[in-house]
């Protein structure tokens, strides 16, 4: 286990050591950054970093491109489905950096405006945790540092409207909802809170 106290300090650490961590700190004198997901959930299971992050950033269109042309020099750039870019950067750290500017992560149908909303719109509260770079900051606001701690899987909300994932891909959001909470919960080794067993049994495909 660790704690939210340790957790900062692994982080802390790793942006002073970690040559692609330091450059993104580097940026946040410009730009508000944050990693999310799944690189400091897997920080808290099992000690280890993963092969790639999640970064989010608040910034209008304008700003957002001016910081992709800057990343675009550390790897290359592609942009996938959804319309975000992903950098791949052929290191042993990370293989890719998913960066997602608040304005393209549309999952509540009205515009989310800071961090405190993205995380609050997340899947599960293991992944909505964050690390303020400009700030030196760890955001927790859902406890899923206890969660994890207390092995469990708690959806952060479980009224996703019923839509399709996107124009390219048939498949409603909520049953991707539902197979990606079941896949996690297995590939993590979590248990259900109540409330997130008892909508996927309501919910089952």
């Amino acid at each position: 286990m660790m704690n939210k106290d340790c957790l900062k300090e692994f982080l802390l650490k790793s942006q002073s050591t970690n040559t692609w961590l330091k450059k993104l700190k580097k940026l946040s004198c410009k730009y508000n950054i944050y990693i999310c997901g799944g690189y400091i959930r897997n920080i808290l299971l099992n000690n280890a970093e993963s092969k790639d992050i999640d970064v989010f950033v608040d910034s209008n269109r304008e700003e957002f491109e001016l910081l992709i042309n800057k990343m675009s020099t550390w790897g290359n750039m592609h942009y996938g489905q959804y319309g975000s870019p992903r950098l791949y950067i052929n290191d042993s750290s990370f293989e890719y950096i998913d960066i997602v500017p608040f304005y393209n992560f549309i999952v509540a149908g009205k515009p989310l405006r800071t961090i405190q909303d993205i995380l609050f719109n997340f899947d599960f509260t293991a992944n909505a945790i964050a690390w303020d770079f400009k700030d030196d900051k760890l955001l927790d606001p859902l406890n899923g540092i206890d969660d994890i701690n207390n092995g469990l899987l708690r959806a952060v909300r479980l009224d996703f409207p019923e839509m399709t994932v996107s124009d390219n891909i048939p498949l409603s959001a909520v049953s991707v909802f539902w197979f990606r909470l079941l896949h996690y919960q297995n590939a993590l080794g979590l248990q259900f809170d109540k409330d997130t067993e008892r909508w996927i049994l309501d919910n089952k495909l």
